[in-house]
């Protein structure tokens, strides 16, 4: 008789642990936010933005390089007194250091500028992942555009086409 409540108990037990396969896919998001229509247009109008921004510095820059120039030529051919020789260098450094903050404040706002037109095409993308993974009933959904986060997979598991095929489907 124990061995029989012993049997029962393990299939009892057994039957009531109800486990679940897990699934799992991954996609290249690299490939996939390349290849979405609304890429191309992003890239054109961060190009642009760019521009704007750094044709006028480059503008400041050459001037700046010409100063700089001119002041080592009298520098060097002795018309500059000491005192005016450490004043222009002064005047130099204080130059060169806005340009300084000028090029990071360049570069902050082309970053910014970036960000803000690729969020929609990432929250796009994003939603179309989190739709394929409920929609297939996937555990986890792994990035292979991320340097070894993913060492095995099977090819069937590759949801790249999938994200990719939903985000054409968007126009541009």
């Amino acid at each position: 008789m124990n061995m029989k409540f012993g049997l029962l108990a393990l299939g009892l037990f057994m039957s009531s642990l109800h486990v679940d396969a897990q699934k799992f896919g991954y996609i290249n998001s690299a490939q996939i936010i390349e290849a979405h229509p609304m890429v191309s247009g992003a890239n054109a109008e961060l190009e642009t933005f760019q521009k704007s921004q750094l044709e006028p510095f480059e503008v400041k820059a050459k001037t700046f390089q010409d100063k700089y120039r001119k002041y080592l030529e009298d520098a060097n051919s002795g018309v500059m007194s000491q005192v005016t020789m450490e004043a222009k260098q002064n005047e130099l450094r204080t130059e060169q250091q806005a340009l300084g903050e000028e090029e990071q404040q360049i570069k902050f706002k082309i970053l910014q500028k970036r960000e803000e037109l690729l969020k929609p095409i990432l929250t796009e993308v994003d939603n179309i992942i989190q739709a394929i993974g409920k929609e297939g009933q996937y555990t986890m959904i792994f990035d292979t555009s991320v340097g070894g986060a993913l060492l095995y997979t099977i090819e069937s598991d590759d949801l790249t086409a999938a994200v990719k095929a939903n985000c054409m489907s968007v126009k541009p």
